[in-house]
């Protein structure tokens, strides 16, 4: 009886330890993702007081898609 006690004071010794490091370990966690999210806020706010980069229209990205690919072909030509 005394033996059993004994293991099951250990185990829950045990049991004590890792459930303390795995909440230390989620706070941790938990503060690094808002420190995240804080650091998103602010950038997207700088972004929107800076006017924003613009973004390519829909006509300037099928113009570099076609030049991507004449380039690639006359890298393919240029090899042979």
């Amino acid at each position: 009886l005394l033996r059993r006690l004994v293991t099951l004071i250990s185990a829950q010794a045990a049991l004590g330890a890792s459930s303390q490091a795995f909440r230390k370990q989620a706070e941790g966690a938990s503060q690094a993702a808002r420190q995240y999210l804080e650091d998103n806020d602010a950038l997207r706010k700088q972004l929107k007081e800076s006017g924003g980069a613009p973004s390519p229209t829909r006509d300037e990205n099928e113009t570099l898609k076609a030049k991507v690919e004449s380039l690639k072909e006359e890298l393919e030509r240029s090899k042979k």
